[in-house]
């Protein structure tokens, strides 16, 4: 089934966000595929991953899509801040890209400033709870490996956190992991989309432990705790490993 043009604006605007840097890796393709709440047929996902990795390509397919509907527009920038700020931090570079898309779509940008004051403490807030889901995650079987150590890491620095808040979190959340009923009880009251942020977030953690099966088991345990579907977990945590 083809993309709804909502969702073909996702794509385009995250896309352009992420080339914003000038460096754009094949990471990042599927960071911004994964931005949609869809199962991309395979074909267009190929479709897709060929024109975000041409920045001008990507630029003209997003000057030729027709204008977003005025209720779409506020949700449609938002996805893109929140890809500016995958990696902890929005730069100039960034804030500038989501600028321009907001002025080709009409958007004044006393308004934009508004909003992005909003969603950043928006994402600072879901940054703490998918810190506390990812603790209980690499928990939950009694030991921390490794590699579980290393991806917990590397997801607090991606974190739009302050770096005090980021080693207290870190500090904090090895030595007293929460309770799997507190931490269900919280996901299941977040919006549906912030949600599957959550677990988006989470699920690179799970092939990390040395008992993957077991961690997959748990993160299908935690989906259905936030009413999310069995399907749609697997999904984000694609096929199991070996």
């Amino acid at each position: 089934m083809p993309l709804t043009p909502e969702q073909e604006w996702i794509i385009a605007a995250c896309g352009l966000i992420a080339h914003a840097d000038g460096e754009f890796s094949p990471g990042e393709s599927d960071q911004v595929l994964a931005m949609l709440d869809e199962h991309l047929s395979a074909e267009e996902h190929a479709r897709w991953l060929v024109l975000l990795g041409d920045h001008h390509a990507l630029r003209t397919a997003f000057a030729e899509l027709p204008p977003p509907l005025p209720a779409f527009t506020e949700p449609l920038l938002e996805q893109a801040w929140t890809m500016a700020l995958a990696n902890g931090n929005a730069g100039p570079a960034e804030i500038h890209a989501l600028e321009r898309i907001a002025e080709d779509i009409g958007i004044d940008p006393g308004d934009l400033a508004d909003w992005r004051r909003q969603w950043t403490e928006h994402a600072r807030e879901i940054a703490e709870h998918i810190a506390t889901f990812a603790a209980l995650l690499i928990h939950h079987d009694g030991a921390i490996d490794p590699e579980e150590q290393r991806r917990f890491s590397e997801l607090l620095a991606r974190l739009p956190l302050t770096d005090n808040r980021r080693e207290r979190l870190a500090h904090d959340l090895r030595a007293r992991p929460p309770t799997l009923d507190h931490v269900g009880a919280t996901l299941a009251s977040l919006p549906r989309e912030r949600r599957l942020t959550v677990l988006r977030a989470i699920a690179p953690l799970v092939p990390a432990s040395n008992q993957a099966a077991l961690g997959r088991a748990f993160f299908l345990d935690l989906a259905r705790a936030a009413a999310i579907s069995a399907d749609q977990a697997t999904r984000l945590l694609g096929p199991p490993g070996p």
